[in-house]
């Protein structure tokens, strides 16, 4: 019946309205309709299991695809890049001779005017030289937010800067107002302040450098109109301008700057190749200067030659954009490690010769973090399906790279989106005390685990463990506030509530095991709700005491026969009271009153749960309770007891005052002294000041007869 069913269902041309109409029409009453729900609700949860098994299948090898597909993407920007850079380098050959003269190719080609007069700007604010132009970058000081590590190069300068609206390059929407920034070496990309501080204005987004940034134009379509898209692997962004004139500076702006970055890299080679096929006619090998002149270049050029570094220093921010774009992120830190260690143990002149090389290999390295970072950082949009592993392995390499604070914040923040979300996996279905230990089962562990964790990857970090004890503090809240919200509710009742609260004293034991007690912090959250639980307890007890002492007739109670007995002495014994016979007698009599033995049972109860609550710091309050439920229930037996309505009775009162002192207090006070390790001092008070109602219970036991009517039934 599944298979033609779901063989129904699964047709091309199935259409859910004329399957219902038929079945309504084919089906007698609702109780077929509902068969039939079930049926295909049964067909969805195993078609749903089957597709999660599938999933699970083939997960490897869905991450092997995106790898391959990530590579072979990285592969295709990496050749447009070339092919770009080589367009470039023809061009920049061209235009370029020995004797100082254009190309064939190139002469009599003249731009309009206006894109003259841009280009002409723009090549001013390319000069090095151009003070100018540093002034402009070095203001960006006062202005853009977090700039300073982008102001350090003495040979960048500011060239051409602009507001521009950024889109999201996968439905157009815009995102932000931001301002760009091109240098001569690389594109600073600054949003908006929503709030000024003094002069800032902007705040700092990313630095992308030209050698590695490709710009394309974009075409204008619908609402999409003046924008260009940067891409630099990883990343594309999408740029709007305010019109159309706007749009082509910026165009020409990244065209000239690339150009004149290439130019600028080609043309010392060919000035030295000049240099070293061309004859010196004037040099005259005899004359001091001229030979005290060369001796200095020789020792500049040896100096040159010891100052080199090696070439892999040199591929240092390509390998890096590889391996970012392979994943494989461990091969990545190691060589930013090892460069690490190399720049370390360079010399001042050596960094001070390659400060340009140094700068952008340490914005690969920044990059770098920033790419773990995003592995921690949790988002609607985001999957936790990596697991805690994924998370260590990113902390582990952000760690190495120096950012052990923001690695913690971020794990910590991880693991507790991950909290999350296996506690909202856990059904509120069923009993109270079944829910509260599947969550305390799932978050003490999780807890502990996670500081293990932060011991493993984090030792000896007195910072991060501070961290974690504020993280588990805060955790800990949102648990009691949880605990709260599902145990004191107004249909719990009190042995709920202490079966909760045991749980979870016994599961936070767990966290000492890592060093972390917050038993403390866990009680203080929760003594406010259970003490209220305990008045609550104590007032219905007193009242039901009122109102069986206005009940109570002293009467020994009938049970009729052995069975009875023994249903009495098996009730007994569950409440720790083993040594009942010794109070019945004519087979099936009990010499205690209903009162006295209902008493006993409630009284018992309640303590038993009292106990499993109060911390240390309560005791003195439950004590008070205890004593004044106890107090209460001798207080209407003393009142009998001196009445001269139960004069005939005082031998049976005393009977069952000795029961309530020497049987049910003794109990309680032998189950105080075995939770807390000493006995409580109030219940001996108040056995010592009701003694006097038990002196002669040892002669009451022969002068018992049964009652030949008025029996009492428990």
């Amino acid at each position: 019946m599944s298979d033609l069913l779901s063989r129904k269902l699964g047709a091309p041309g199935f259409a859910a309205e004329i399957y219902v109409k038929e079945l309504t029409q084919s089906t007698v009453g609702g109780h077929d309709l509902l068969q039939h729900r079930q049926k295909i609700q049964a067909l969805s949860e195993e078609t749903n299991q089957y597709l999660k098994k599938n999933v699970y299948q083939n997960y490897m090898q869905f991450i092997e695809t995106a790898k391959e597909i990530s590579y072979l993407e990285s592969e295709m920007y990496q050749l447009s890049h070339l092919l770009t850079e080589q367009r470039s380098l023809i061009v920049t050959l061209l235009e370029n001779s020995l004797l100082g003269d254009k190309a064939p190719g190139l002469r009599g080609v003249e731009k309009p005017e206006t894109k003259a007069k841009f280009n002409a700007e723009i090549a001013v604010n390319l000069n090095v030289n151009n003070q100018e132009g540093r002034k402009r970058l070095t203001a960006l000081l006062e202005k853009v937010e977090g700039c300073a590590s982008v102001v350090e190069s003495l040979t960048r300068i500011l060239i051409h800067e602009g507001d521009m609206v950024e889109l999201d390059p996968s439905d157009n929407c815009a995102i932000g107002r931001v301002r760009g920034f091109l240098l001569n070496d690389s594109f600073m990309i600054a949003s908006w302040l929503p709030n000024k501080r003094g002069n800032m204005r902007y705040q700092y987004q990313a630095l992308y450098e030209l050698e590695g940034l490709a710009v394309i134009n974009i075409r204008d379509l619908g609402p999409v109109k003046y924008a260009f898209k940067l891409m630099m692997f990883p990343d594309t962004r999408v740029l709007q301008c305010a019109n159309s004139s706007d749009k082509k500076e910026w165009l020409e702006a990244f065209d000239l700057a690339k150009h004149f970055k290439i130019k600028k890299e080609v043309s010392p080679t060919l000035s030295a190749e000049t240099k070293d096929n061309s004859y010196d006619e004037s040099f005259n090998p005899f004359a001091e200067d001229e030979s005290f002149s060369g001796f200095q270049n020789g020792s500049e050029s040896s100096q040159e030659v010891a100052e080199s570094i090696p070439d892999w220093v040199v591929e240092v921010a390509d390998d890096m954009d590889v391996y970012v774009a392979q994943r494989d992120f461990e091969e990545a830190v190691s060589l930013a490690e090892k460069t690490r260690d190399f720049w370390d143990g360079a010399s001042p002149s050596l960094i001070n010769l390659h400060r340009d090389l140094k700068l952008k290999i340490d914005s690969r390295i920044r990059q770098l973090s920033e790419v773990l970072m995003n592995e921690l950082r949790v988002s609607p949009d985001k999957s936790l399906q990596g697991g805690p592993r994924a998370a260590s392995r990113a902390v582990l390499l952000l760690s190495r790279l120096g950012q052990a604070s923001q690695a913690c914040d971020l794990f910590l923040k991880h693991r507790s989106a991950l909290l999350k979300h296996n506690l909202r996996q856990l059904k509120t279905e069923g009993a109270t005390t079944l829910y509260i230990k599947r969550i305390t089962s799932l978050f003490f562990p999780f807890v502990a685990d996670t500081g293990r964790e932060i011991s493993r990857v984090f030792p000896k970090n007195k910072v991060c463990a501070s961290a974690f004890v504020v993280w588990s503090r805060n955790e800990v809240g949102k648990f009691g506030n949880n605990f709260r919200k599902h145990v004191f509710t107004s249909g719990s009742t009190l042995t709920t509530v202490a079966e909760c609260v045991a749980l979870v004293r016994s599961h936070s034991e767990q966290l000492i095991e890592i060093g972390l007690d917050l038993t403390f912090y866990l009680e203080n959250e929760l003594r406010g709700q259970v003490e209220r639980c305990l008045r609550d307890a104590r007032e219905k007890l007193m009242e039901s005491i009122k109102l069986r002492a206005l009940e109570d007739k002293w009467r020994p109670v009938n049970l009729v026969n052995k069975s009875g007995i023994a249903r009495f002495a098996d009730d007994m014994s569950e409440i720790g009271i083993a040594s009942i016979h010794s109070w019945v007698y004519d087979e099936c009599w009990v010499a205690l009153t209903s009162n006295t033995i209902n008493f006993s049972k409630a009284y018992l109860t309640f303590l038993d749960d009292a106990l499993k609550m109060p911390s240390a710091d309560s005791n003195i309050f439950v004590d008070d309770i205890l004593l004044d439920i106890f107090q209460a229930q001798l207080k209407h037996v003393e009142n009998s007891f001196r009445s001269g309505k139960y004069k005939g009775e005082a031998k049976f009162i005393s009977r069952n005052a000795s029961f309530l002192l020497h049987t049910v207090l003794a109990l309680a006070q032998l189950r105080v002294s075995e939770v807390r390790l000493h006995p409580c001092p109030s219940f001996a008070k108040l056995r010592s000041e009701f003694e006097w109602l038990a002196y002669d219970s040892q002669k009451i036991t022969t002068t018992i007869k049964s009652p030949v009517s008025d029996q009492s039934f428990i």
